[in-house]
């Protein structure tokens, strides 16, 4: 049976290549989308969107004939100042002070070895999340019908989350693996903190303002932008690290024939998904603060826009005179002869 093997890296220059890009591979888009897996092909080809969410690059529109509009957009890549992480725990008991003392016995140890991490009191909270009774069916037969199904309690279960709250992004593996050790494995999610937000948008606004009178500079020559009447306009929003992973599939797979596709049966290994953090790229961005990025972090977008009216440019009129003569009869009066 004649196979060919079809891998992704196809040529030697672009195997060094792909080691320095990834596996991942981007293209400029609009939109995100990502198209359908082909097992016969590889890698799934995830298009990334650009920086802006509906904004746009540095341009000079003119909207009228004495209208100029600048677009100015800034980006700012935030290292959080805190953490928040919040694990799930269930705990089952035939009775409910089973149920609640068996969490107990799971849920103290576990806060002792976080406060022995440096982790305060104050920076833990543990949130009831329900407290139900379990059921299972119960069959009976009776003389003169059918099969009976009859739920009945055979016990409660106990669901709680815990907020741990930190500092250095390096004790979340310290607290991962105590949990682990009481049998605390689901990991909800992991919130990121900016303390002064309103600090971050006042910078991206300033060096907005700064990249303007630089572009106002430059036009100085051609454009009346002092004289001009003014609007401005501006737009904000911030993205979170848990918005912005991307999951993907890397890897190499046979290629059958048709003629071998159609009586045999081929079973395919399942393929790992891998997940990465893709920022935001700066492609559309006039303006970046903290451009180099090794962390996950809280990124914040300003976009300013400003609208100049121009004076209204006087148009020239031709005035066209007319000849006139005039002609004083003898006795002194004055006539007006039109002369064609």
């Amino acid at each position: 049976m004649k196979k060919s093997l079809l891998l992704l890296l196809l040529s030697l220059p672009l195997g060094l290549r792909a080691q320095v890009q990834g596996n991942f591979k981007r293209s400029a888009s609009e939109n995100v989308q990502s198209q359908e897996l082909n097992p016969y092909r590889g890698n799934i080809n995830y298009q990334r969107s650009s920086g802006l969410e509906g904004g746009s690059t540095l341009s000079a529109n003119l909207v009228g004939e004495n209208v100029v509009e600048f677009h100015i957009n800034a980006l700012g890549n935030q290292k959080a100042d805190s953490y928040t992480a919040i694990f799930n725990v269930v705990q089952l008991g035939k009775t409910a002070d089973e149920a609640n003392t068996a969490l107990k016995n799971r849920l103290d140890p576990l806060l002792s070895d976080m406060k022995a991490m440096g982790i305060p009191a104050e920076d833990i909270y543990i949130d009831m999340v329900n407290f139900l009774p379990k059921f299972e069916y119960d069959v009976s037969k009776k003389l003169f019908s059918k099969k009976t199904f009859t739920e009945i309690p055979i016990g409660f279960e106990l669901q709680k989350n815990i907020h741990v709250r930190f500092v250095n992004p390096a004790v979340l593996d310290q607290i991962v693996a105590a949990a682990a050790k009481y049998e605390i494995y689901d990991i909800v999610t992991v919130d990121y903190f900016v303390k002064d937000p309103r600090g971050v948008y006042t910078k991206l606004r300033a060096a907005s303002l700064d990249y303007l009178k630089e572009i106002k500079n430059a036009y100085k020559g051609v454009l009346a932008l002092d004289s001009a009447y003014t609007i401005t306009g501006e737009n904000a929003y911030v993205t979170y690290p848990g918005e912005r992973y991307k999951s993907y599939q890397a890897f190499s797979s046979q290629s059958l024939d048709a003629s071998q596709r159609s009586d045999a049966k081929v079973e395919r290994a399942d393929k790992p998904v891998s997940q990465f953090y893709d920022a935001i790229p700066a492609n559309d961005y006039d303006i970046v603060l903290n451009p180099e990025i090794l962390e996950p972090c809280v990124q914040f977008s300003y976009q300013l826009t400003v609208r100049y009216t121009l004076k209204e440019r006087v148009k020239a009129t031709q005035v066209r005179r007319e000849k006139e003569f005039l002609w004083v009869t003898p006795s002194g009066d004055i006539k007006t002869l039109k002369v064609d």
